[in-house]
């Protein structure tokens, strides 16, 4: 695909889709919102970026000015979505988690490759300005190898009301699933390892409505490293740490990084710091039109965009997607049954 725009159209009209909307409006070149589809606020929606509302998934998949099917919709609806938009020939970019578990996951990369369309798989963790500039000072060597990453997503209740919201309804995976999609996907990038074995213990101290509100996950790696993660919607109002949604902590054998949505601090020597920072978009409100907020996703799909003209492979993949699916189920599966699992939990796509 060379030349024209990369039409998108968006099956989804929440909180993720209005995001999308905004990163297609806003700050991506070379792409184009076409239209919009799926949900009770399309319409909506797609009034207010000015794009048609699809009556429906396959008027949306119909359109020959779509060439991708952006998919943000719950997770228990992105295999059929999945396989409906790579049966109609759309390039797939699939929000995260890419589906429920690894065998809806082959299914997806099974069918993608079959019509001969690119999938690629959200990972916002990977494109953060302060995740990019951690990034860069463990390739520059800066902290030495890795040893130890420790993620953590620690907020008072989910932000959302009980009950209101797709996330507590029964098929739709429990909270790991969710968040841990982001933070194994970013252990797997940082480390440049895969994941032998886990053990992990789940919990639900205050009776959310949804599985497993507070996790605490530990994974060996292939190359040594230990990550361990902890997960709680179920922390005090005051917060854990810096109030942060996301907090890592990289520990390297010459020094350290710790970086949140919006500060990444590196230790180096005996305590040389260097700190650097930007004014926030969640405390002490959340924005959630924020332009920083937005870039976390448009830079994705800017690159998706420049793949898909240059005639190049997405740089993230179903492949990338799925291990993170794999990381996440294995944990699931040690805290339902007490126990160490390794690693694969069954063959990858040929």
């Amino acid at each position: 695909m060379t030349g024209d725009d990369v039409g998108f159209g968006i099956l989804g009209s929440g909180n993720m889709a209005r995001v999308y909307g905004d990163a297609l409006t806003t700050q991506v070149t070379g792409g184009r919102l076409v239209a919009i589809a799926l949900g009770s606020r399309a319409d909506a929606l797609a009034g207010e970026f000015g794009v048609p509302a699809a009556p429906s998934v396959g008027a949306l998949l119909d359109r020959p000015d779509v060439d991708v099917a952006i998919i943000a919709t719950p997770h228990s609806t992105h295999l059929p979505l999945a396989l409906a938009a790579a049966t109609a020939g759309k390039h797939v970019y699939l929000e995260k988690p890419m589906a429920l578990n690894v065998a809806e996951c082959d299914l997806i990369i099974d069918a993608s490759r079959a019509a001969g369309v690119q999938l690629t798989i959200a990972k916002q963790t990977r494109h953060m300005e302060m995740s990019m500039r951690a990034k860069e000072y463990v390739d520059q060597g800066l902290i030495g190898e890795i040893r130890y990453l420790r993620p953590m997503s620690v907020i008072p209740g989910l932000g959302i009301d009980p009950g209101n919201h797709w996330s507590y309804l029964p098929g739709e995976g429990d909270a790991f699933l969710d968040w841990g999609s982001h933070c194994c996907d970013a252990i797997r990038w940082f480390t440049g390892a895969e994941a032998v074995r886990v053990y992990s213990d789940y919990e639900n101290f205050t009776g959310l409505p949804l599985e497993g509100p507070t996790a605490c996950v530990q994974f060996r790696l292939s190359n040594g490293v230990v990550a361990q993660i902890l997960l709680c919607y179920e922390v005090p109002p005051s917060g854990l740490g810096t109030g942060r949604n996301n907090q890592y902590l990289v520990v390297g054998s010459e020094g350290s990084i710790f970086w949140d949505l919006d500060r990444v601090e590196l230790v180096t020597g005996k305590r040389d710091v260097r700190v650097w920072e930007l004014p926030s978009w969640t405390i002490p409100e959340f924005k959630p039109r924020d332009p920083r907020r937005v870039a976390n996703t448009a830079r994705q799909v800017q690159g998706f965009v420049d793949d898909l003209r240059g005639g190049r492979p997405p740089r993230i993949t179903g492949v990338d997607g799925r291990a993170a699916i794999e990381m996440a189920q294995a944990a699931s599966t040690s805290a339902a049954e007490h126990r160490v699992v390794t690693f694969p939990l069954s063959p990858g796509p040929a």
